[in-house]
């Protein structure tokens, strides 16, 4: 059986996905003629803001590894990034327009091309991930032991706030299978102090269904 190397992307990019779609589902449910809007936008930002960050953290602590095998690729991703921070800003613009407005019916337009780009976000995103998941991870795979990649994760868990770092956690918690959150918390139950797998036991209590964890303390029992 052929060993499972370990995927610096799967969690975090399971968690980006889980917002973007929860805000997508927000978003098309919400009336923008309506002062409630505020909510569904904030939740917007956030995500934006999470997107920027996570950009930020690959070319600052991943990218430049595989710069040297495959100069080609990494100047792709870059560009990428590029291109999400403009589909970013583009959002962040809409966003303060419908902010300055007190016209309904302006704002149920600019409503609409919010939803409009930020579906072209959302597909410009997953695409990316998933070129990430296949081509990027290989080559980290082919120059990199596990120890290496995860030592490159934890130089990016390092740069992060703990108020950033435990929101991503929520996030992550509620888009990862059984079998990802039973190896996650026990990988922390094993290798960080007891008030940290405390604390992110609690989150799991918090975001998973009564079922689902049952069978993550069981497991946890075990570990």
């Amino acid at each position: 059986m052929q060993h499972q190397r370990y995927n610096v992307f799967n969690q975090i990019h399971k968690g980006l996905r889980g917002m973007l779609y929860d805000t997508a589902l927000r978003l098309q449910q919400t009336d923008f003629s309506e002062s409630e809007t505020s909510e569904a936008l904030e939740s917007l930002r956030q995500v934006l803001l999470f997107f920027d960050d996570h950009a930020d953290h690959e070319d600052h602590f991943i990218l430049p590894h595989i710069r040297r095998h495959d100069a080609s690729l990494i100047d792709e991703l870059e560009k990428d990034h590029v291109i999400d921070h403009r589909l970013t800003h583009t959002l962040f613009d809409r966003i303060q327009e419908w902010k300055t407005t007190n016209s309904g019916n302006q704002r149920e337009a600019i409503g609409q091309q919010i939803l409009l780009a930020f579906n072209e976000f959302i597909a410009f995103n997953l695409y990316h991930m998933n070129k990430e998941e296949t081509i990027l991870i290989d080559l980290l795979w082919k120059h990199y032991t596990d120890a290496e990649i995860r030592q490159m994760e934890h130089q990016i868990l390092q740069s992060i706030s703990p108020q950033t770092l435990m929101a991503e956690s929520r996030w992550i918690i509620r888009s990862i299978n059984d079998k990802e959150v039973i190896g996650w918390l026990s990988g922390v139950k094993q290798g960080a102090p007891i008030a940290v797998f405390d604390t992110f036991l609690q989150l799991a209590q918090e975001e998973l269904p009564a079922e689902r964890l049952t069978k993550v303390q069981a497991a946890l029992a075990l570990a």
